[in-house]
């Protein structure tokens, strides 16, 4: 018995020993990639203040740093590198974190407020070291190595809607590489003020459109026609049909799917033609669930987007692409307050006692036609 209590003993010295020196290893990996990572947002604000002719008085910096792993090594000390060098922060809502793959290029964009001007920097992941995840020393890669893209344009919104070809022929030479649109909206409705739990949405998307708009706008709708009035109530989203709305509403609401706050249901054409009329601008059905009383109210929504286009005198079929959707974008920002603008009741309902929420979403049923929403297909 003795021996076996020394046998386990030493095990599990010998364990703690192992895992003090994996954290050692860790702690120096990590304190490696930090300082490299801190150095490249550095850097890349340095070459930003060059194209920019100095550091702009106030400066909007945008990136998908923490996001991005390049070569197995995640990025987040950039984040600090550019606090350091630009003054930028989160609680200033100057330092904007853009969601993104991790399979993505790590990329920074210095956007100048007042002028419109921007630098775009992207790093080369051939250029990193390789050996950075083994804790070594690693020497400073030059700029002209490390990033692999460099641009300069004016991005701010009065600029590319007074010369909307000069800036549509960056967006076809790919001049971001391919995230024109995001930082040219995602720049421009942070220099504007918007609400930071909306631009919070917009970045979680990782650009803003009028999809994004219309979520946010139901959300306030939702907190003035149908209020949480205590903890033990949540919102339920039955998304239907689905559109950039839900990434909104999930950031704002914390209404995720993992955490049974909602369920995306696709439409396709066939069956968006058997909406009532009343319902021809369906934006989803939103239930105040009680979970101690296990009661709850719900609301089926309808968002006019023909109806913002029109306020906004904004036609879909003038410009370019991206030009109606972005003045669409930063129409929407006066509305905030107003949602019932835009956003209306279709109907209003009362669970029935023993249901929940989930079923009216669960598999075999179809809840459009369970609350009226369809015409008959014969």
């Amino acid at each position: 018995m003795k021996k076996n209590i020394q046998y386990g003993v030493l095990s599990l010295v010998t364990c703690l020993f192992l895992i003090s020196q994996a954290g050692i290893v860790c702690a120096a990996q990590a304190s490696t990639n930090y300082t490299f990572w801190h150095s490249t947002a550095e850097q890349a604000a340095k070459e930003a203040w060059r194209l920019l002719g100095g550091k702009p008085a106030e400066v909007v910096v945008l990136t998908n740093a923490g996001y991005a792993v390049v070569n197995g090594s995640t990025t987040e000390g950039c984040l600090d590198g550019l606090t350091k060098a630009s003054g930028a922060t989160v609680g200033k809502a100057n330092l904007l974190e853009v969601h993104s793959s991790r399979d993505k290029a790590l990329w920074f964009l210095f956007f100048d407020k007042n002028t419109g001007q921007s630098a775009y920097c992207e790093v080369n992941p051939q250029a990193v070291p390789a050996d950075l995840n083994q804790g070594k020393k690693v020497a400073a890669v030059p700029s002209a190595k490390l990033f692999a893209r460099i641009a300069a344009a004016n991005i701010g919104a009065n600029q590319i809607f007074a010369n909307p070809a000069e800036w549509n022929a960056k967006v076809q030479a790919r001049i971001f590489n391919g995230n024109e649109f995001a930082l040219v909206t995602l720049a421009n409705v942070a220099a504007h003020g918007a609400p930071y739990d909306f631009v919070k949405a917009a970045l979680y998307h990782d650009h803003l459109c009028p999809g994004v708009n219309s979520g946010y706008l139901i959300a306030n709708y939702l907190k003035k026609e149908l209020p949480l009035r205590s903890a033990d109530e949540k919102y339920y989203i039955i998304s239907v049909p689905v559109w950039c709305k839900e990434d909104a509403l999930q950031t704002v609401l914390n209404t995720t799917p993992g955490k049974s706050g909602m369920a995306v249901l696709p439409m396709d054409e066939q069956l968006k033609a058997r909406l009532i009329p009343e319902a021809k601008n369906l934006a989803g059905i939103y239930i105040r669930w009680n979970d101690k009383s296990k009661t709850g109210a719900g609301l089926v929504l309808a968002f006019d987007f023909a109806r913002a286009n029109s306020i906004g005198n904004i036609d879909n079929n003038q410009g370019f692409p991206w030009e109606s959707k972005v003045k669409l974008d930063l129409f929407l920002l006066d509305y905030y307050d107003k949602p019932e603008v835009f956003v209306s009741t279709i109907k209003k309902f009362d669970l029935k006692a023993g249901d929940k929420p989930d079923t009216l979403a669960s598999p075999g049923v179809n809840v459009l036609n369970k609350l009226g929403l369809l015409v008959s297909s014969n």
